[in-house]
């Protein structure tokens, strides 16, 4: 699997929607996501796997916590690719979580295209 586009708000200390453009950074081969304690390094691969999978494994009961405390909703879109035998395919994952109440999370909806 290859990241190519990462978009995501509402998690942890990210409210504003934010973009990770993969395919800019993985032209020059390998890459680092670096910087000091607490600027949300972690969130970045937390808003990836939770794309993916729908859970967060660090996040209690898997979801809990994982939405900032002043959003009600929490979107990721994370496109990503495959090297397959007929070629290089592309896939894009969609999920949007709405705030139950102090600390649940449920899912809204999830789609793969």
């Amino acid at each position: 699997m290859r990241p190519v586009y990462l978009k995501f708000s509402g998690i942890h200390s990210y409210r504003e929607e934010q973009h990770v453009d993969f395919e800019r950074v993985l032209d020059g081969g390998l890459f680092v996501i670096c910087g000091p304690t607490g600027s949300g390094k972690s969130t970045i691969l937390d808003a990836m796997t939770l794309a993916l999978f729908g859970q967060v494994e660090r996040a209690p009961h898997k979801t809990q916590g994982i939405m900032n405390l002043a959003e009600d909703r929490l979107r990721v879109s994370f496109q990503f690719s495959l090297a397959l035998p007929e070629g290089r395919r592309f896939f894009r994952v969609e999920r949007v979580y709405r705030r139950r109440d102090d600390v649940k999370v449920g899912l809204e909806y999830a789609r793969l295209v």
